[in-house]
């Protein structure tokens, strides 16, 4: 007899270590409990999303087609560049920020104004009325719902304090009265209308923006495009203008009061100048010019006593050499000397000394003609030192009227240097005016120049921008996005769908295999029965007959010989589809045709038959019948009660097998008043309807039962449901429930 197991630990020993191998205390991830659960919930999925795909059928049906036009604009880089060249002030370079500030400036209330006035679009009752569709009216009532409770959750603005209005009115100073108007006009509508329904946006990384509006009307969709493109380039010149306006002004003003300051300081140099008799010669000053000039001579002069005395001492360095013996036959020029004798007597000396070697080396020394030549060098060479000594002199004259010259220059330099510096403090303070005076002269140089600028660019018919492609009447419709709806609704119904079934499977789930009474409770099972729902399910019969005939089996294990098994069944709760089915059927496996006698006893009279049957050796009778024909001396203990004990036995006795049909467990008013008397008990468990901890606490409230108890069926089962609860190809899917 099998017990249930309501907590199942697993403790090392030897018997069980097999059951330990491979153990780890890491989570693992099971595919195949994964698989199963997407199995059993796709159906649920596939019904959200196509849900979802109906309410997108659904809310395109309900919603007016619009129609978007296009305007495309280019951010001309050239005509930047033409404006550069023009403005007083420099245009910004096209960069990301640029770009974006220009689409936000197309998306502003400012622009739309402009549209509204262009088209006269607050005159347009259509435009200001559109229609509305099945889906805006549909949300149109669900916000007159939750608009209220949204007005209910904000706070209300703070009251303005009396003290506070009394303070101001009262104050020192004069309050400033400013009257806005702030009261919705149609043209406010239709601004907000034409915002709502703007669409600006860049194509990729280019500098091209594309202008998008949307209407149920396609030819006004694309006269607003258009009129969007017209006002952006007019808001461009405007801008262009009133900035080049407003420069203009302020360059004027600035201009007066740079003119003045400018004569000012102009006449204010004059002044000095002719206070402090300051006489200008070719720009610069008298006495400045006379200094520069003396400078310059003295450098001069300066430069000829250096190389005149440096010649001197090279005359002065032959003559010293000339007259200890040394040949000197080359005299250097010296300015005012003439150099041609020198030559001569140079050649003449050099012809005579090669003929003395010559004839020197053939005759000898004492050779008449050696000897005449040798007195003709001698003379040759005082001559010489003639020349050199004259030359020298001549070095001597002019080195000393080069010192001559250079000394007077200096004199006269210091002499007007000398006297030029009592007049520094003037000088610094005429270049001081001097430069206020050029520094006021330039300024205001630069800012004619500028107002030049300005007063041209006002009427320059250039915009930075260019229309590349003029808006077109849309030809389709761009919204609803029918497919795009229908895609979305069918992802977000399966993902609505996968969310519920995760939830459904995370939730505590109630009995549906045989394998979770066995492994979660330790319950034997026989397998499952299935129900009406079932009944044209191919495996069906088969699940049903292998499973009878495994209950049969479970009683006939108990049987005792000679005397017979009393069998109590009893389903858990109520609901099953027929509460008399099982009892029947098992009845009938166990007559084995008749050859056995079975009694069905039915605890509960309302399904019980109303008179005792036999058929096939079973006879089905209620258990009060059976009770009052067995009602004798036999049956009771001292007046005081049935003895069921006394009963059971002579039923054993007469039948092989008695079914007690009983009550659910769960509904007794009694814990098992007769259980003790049962020789096994069979429990019957709905399909698919209580949980492990139901069934486990059934239990332990009926511990003699539970005691007896041999195995439990799953009954009215949903085989196709089942399956989805098995591991494919288990023995318990195509065994035990076929």
């Amino acid at each position: 007899m099998t017990k249930p197991v309501q907590e199942r630990r697993i403790t090392w020993t030897k018997d069980n270590a097999h059951l330990l191998a491979g153990y780890r205390d890491e989570p693992r991830v099971d595919m195949g409990s994964i698989l199963r659960a997407m199995r059993r919930q796709a159906p649920l999925a596939i019904i959200c999303a196509l849900a979802g795909i109906v309410i997108a059928v659904l809310m395109i049906l309900g919603s007016l087609p619009r129609y978007t036009a296009v305007e495309t604009v280019l951010l001309d880089e050239e005509r930047a560049e033409l404006l550069n060249e023009v403005s007083p002030l420099p245009n910004a370079v096209w960069s990301d920020t640029a770009v974006q500030s220009e689409i936000e400036i197309i998306k502003s209330r400012a622009l739309a104004y402009q549209v509204v006035d262009l088209l006269n679009l607050d005159e347009d009752a259509d435009f200001l009325s559109p229609p509305v569709g099945a889906t805006q009216r549909v949300l149109g009532l669900v916000s007159l719902v939750t608009d209220p409770l949204a007005r209910l959750l904000t706070p209300a603005p703070p009251a303005p304090s009396a003290s506070g209005s009394d303070e101001s009115e009262s104050g020192g100073g004069t309050a400033v009265e400013l009257d806005f108007n702030l009261d919705v006009t149609d043209r406010d509508r239709a601004v907000q209308i034409l915002r709502d329904r703007l669409s600006v946006s860049r194509s990729g990384r280019s500098l091209v923006i594309e202008i998008g509006f949307a209407d149920f009307e396609p030819r006004r969709a694309a006269m607003i495009a258009r009129g969007y493109g017209w006002s952006y380039e007019g808001f461009q010149l405007v801008t262009t203008n009133e900035i080049a306006a407003k420069a203009e002004g302020w360059l004027r003003e600035r201009l007066d009061r740079l003119e003045q300051k400018s004569m000012e300081a102009a006449a204010a140099v004059q002044e000095f100048r002719a206070t402090n008799d300051l006489v200008e010669v070719r720009g610069n000053l008298l006495t400045e010019q006379q200094q520069s000039e003396l400078a310059s001579a003295l450098m001069n002069a300066s430069a000829n006593a250096a190389e005149a005395e440096a010649q001197l001492e090279s005359m002065e360095s032959l003559l010293a050499r000339s007259r200890e013996g040394e040949e000197i036959i080359t005299v250097p020029f010296v300015e005012g000397q003439f150099g041609a004798g020198n030559e001569a007597l140079r050649r003449d000396y050099l012809d005579g000394r090669l003929r003395y070697r010559r004839l020197v080396t053939q005759f000898g020394p004492d050779h008449p003609q050696a000897q005449q030549l040798k007195g003709s060098l001698d003379l040759l060479r005082e001559a010489i030192e003639v020349e050199l000594e004259q030359a020298t002199e001549a070095a001597r004259v002019s080195y000393l009227m080069s010192r001559s010259r250079e000394e007077s220059l200096r004199a006269d330099l210091e002499a007007i240097t000398g006297s030029s510096d009592t007049a520094v403090a003037l000088r610094g303070r005429l270049q001081q005016l001097e430069a206020i005076s050029e520094t006021y002269a330039q300024v205001y140089r630069d800012y004619l120049a500028r107002l030049e600028v300005a007063t041209q660019q006002q009427n320059f018919p250039i915009a930075a921008i260019k229309i590349i492609s003029p808006a077109e009447v849309p030809k389709s419709a761009s919204s609803p996005q029918k497919k795009a709806m229908l895609f979305a609704g069918m992802l977000l119904g399966g993902m609505l769908g996968v969310l519920i079934g995760a939830a459904r499977e995370l939730l505590p789930k109630p009995i549906r295999t045989v394998s979770t009474l066995r492994q979660e409770l330790g319950l034997s099972c026989v397998g499952l029965l299935p129900g009406r729902k079932s009944l044209d399910d191919r495996g069906a019969a088969a699940a049903r007959s292998r499973t009878l005939e495994r209950l049969a089996q479970a009683c006939e294990v108990n049987l005792k010989s000679p005397g017979g098994l009393l069998v109590g069944i009893a389903p858990l709760s109520s609901g099953l589809e027929d509460p008399t089915a099982l009892p029947v059927a098992l009845a009938a496996h166990l007559s084995r045709n008749g050859a056995r006698r079975v009694l069905v006893i039915h605890e509960d009279p309302a399904h019980a038959p109303a008179s005792s049957e036999s058929k096939d050796g079973i006879e089905t009778v209620s258990l009060p019948a059976v009770l009052d024909s067995w009602s004798d001396t036999k049956s009771v203990v001292g007046g005081q009660g049935f003895d069921f004990g006394l009963l059971a036995k002579h039923l054993r006795d007469e039948f092989s097998f008695v079914i007690v049909a009983l009550r659910p467990i769960s509904e007794a008013s009694r814990s098992d008043p007769h259980a003790w008397a049962y020789d096994t008990t069979l429990l019957r468990i709905p399909w698919g309807q209580v949980l492990p901890g139901f069934l486990t606490d059934a239990l332990l409230d009926h511990p003699r039962f539970r005691d007896s108890l041999a195995t439990t069926v799953l009954e009215d089962a949903q085989l196709a449901t089942a399956r989805r609860y098995m591991n494919r190809g288990s023995y318990e899917e195509l065994a035990i429930n076929a």
